[in-house]
């Protein structure tokens, strides 16, 4: 008898255990904290993660649009949709990344469109035209009322590459570590670190200098160590990583303008609900928009940071301008014969009158 009363209050206590860890578990449950949404609440892992690969600084406006993006889009889809950012190349060098698109280890990357025109072909390189548009305000204009983003994604076609929208990286210029150009006549014997692709190489060896492709992950080191005399890029790249200290001579040619698509797999972005692909769109536009305008803002602002921090700083004149616009004429003669006069033609039409 003492045997079967241990043995029903052992099972008694069991019973009790269960009990209580089955309403712990449901009080756990219930208080979950909400979503930013405020009424409902999050769920426990998001049904999607988009990851956004890229080299630019955590600190750029490009890295930081994508933590709105995170925010933006958790709250529009109750904790369903998630990004994460991956700065600094830490997930590799640009053409890694954006092969990782097509593979499925990356959903989104940004980068330099040279990068993805080198993959695609030669009409998506003419966003990179030279002096297609000379400022900012052009390039806002002919990208997104004139319909440039439409022909770089026309020209993405059959690549399994779909550009959702552009980023602003800023007006391509350049930056030395020995001197000011005034001419194409300077440019001689300079090594000009550029993004490897066809066209830049032609826009390089028709502006005087000579275009040494690199990874970026070199840059640094060579600039510092002289294997090249300067680089080609936008003026917030030169503030992120600080390259005005090794290399202080700036001169402001502004003669590409150097959009960042943000590009993602076409079978990934068909392979969305439509509710949650128009939310994520929506959010990508937004977001896009708030970059290109908080950039341009911090644009303006690096030239007096340069100058503060000892750099020289110059200013082509128009006369100077004008030298180098008619030294790259035969860029577009040349890719004329690539693309053809429909193509090119296209996209000078996006120029504003």
């Amino acid at each position: 008898m003492k045997a079967k009363r241990l043995i029903a209050s052992i099972l008694v206590m069991l019973s009790l255990l269960i009990l209580f860890a089955g309403c712990g578990n449901s009080s756990s449950s219930s208080g979950a904290a909400p979503t930013a949404a405020g009424d409902a609440a999050a769920t426990t892992e998001p049904t999607y993660v988009i990851r956004i690969a890229h080299t630019d600084s955590s600190s750029r406006s490009t890295n930081t649009a994508g933590l709105w993006l995170n925010n933006y889009l958790q709250k529009a889809t109750n904790g369903q949709v998630a990004v994460e950012m991956y700065p600094d190349g830490s997930l590799g060098d640009d053409p890694d990344l954006a092969a990782g698109v097509l593979l499925g280890t990356v959903t989104m990357y940004f980068g330099l469109s040279s990068v993805i025109s080198s993959i695609v072909g030669d009409k998506a390189s003419c966003v990179d035209l030279p002096y297609l548009y000379s400022s900012y305000d052009e390039w806002v204009k002919g990208t997104f009322d004139n319909g440039g983003l439409d022909l770089f994604n026309e020209a993405l076609e059959g690549s399994g590459y779909v550009c959702l929208d552009m980023m602003y990286n800023g007006m391509r210029n350049v930056i030395s570590r020995t001197k000011i150009y005034h001419s194409p006549e300077d440019f001689k014997g300079q090594k000009v670190r550029i993004s490897q692709n066809d066209l830049n190489i032609l826009i390089w060896q028709d502006m005087g200098g000579n275009p040494t492709p690199m990874a970026w992950g070199e840059v640094i080191t060579s600039l510092s160590q002289g294997t090249i005399d300067a680089l080609d890029h936008s003026l917030g790249v030169f503030n992120d990583f600080n390259l005005t200290q090794i290399a202080p001579y700036v001169t402001l040619t502004n003669h590409c303008s150097s959009p960042y698509p943000l590009i993602c797999s076409e079978k990934w972005l068909n392979s969305l609900p439509d509710d949650i692909r128009k939310i994520v769109l929506d959010g990508v536009h937004k977001m896009c928009e708030m970059q290109r305008e908080e950039e341009r803002q911090n644009e303006l602002g690096y030239i007096d940071t340069f100058k503060a921090n000892g750099a020289t700083v110059y200013q082509l004149t128009d006369d100077e301008i004008a030298v180098f616009k008619k030294s790259v004429q035969p860029v577009y003669d040349a890719w004329r014969a690539k693309v053809g006069d429909d193509v090119i033609n296209a996209w000078l039409a996006t120029v504003p009158a």
